[in-house]
């Protein structure tokens, strides 16, 4: 599957790739929704759902590992610092 093809799924059938191929990778929260990162091959998809009632509002597929820096902030790394 490539970032293209899923890009022209149905929100539906995205849904049930990322459930079957989809690898979870981190969860984060923004303003009262939580977003979830997973990894499906080369590309990533964010689910963004309601913090409140877990309703799914979007999903947004990308590439660009750029976007991923939102995530890698808040990865604290203390404990390994101390361990080098």
């Amino acid at each position: 599957m490539t970032l293209p093809e899923f890009a022209v799924l149905d929100k539906q059938e995205q849904i049930n790739l990322i459930k079957s191929k989809g690898t979870f990778l981190f969860i984060r929260q923004e303003a009262g929704i939580d977003v979830v990162l997973y990894q499906i091959g080369g590309f990533y998809a964010e689910v963004y759902f309601e913090a409140y009632n877990k309703k799914n509002m979007r999903i947004r597929g990308f590439d660009d590992t750029a976007l991923l820096d939102v995530y890698l902030k808040e990865i604290n790394i203390s404990e390994l610092k101390q361990l080098l």
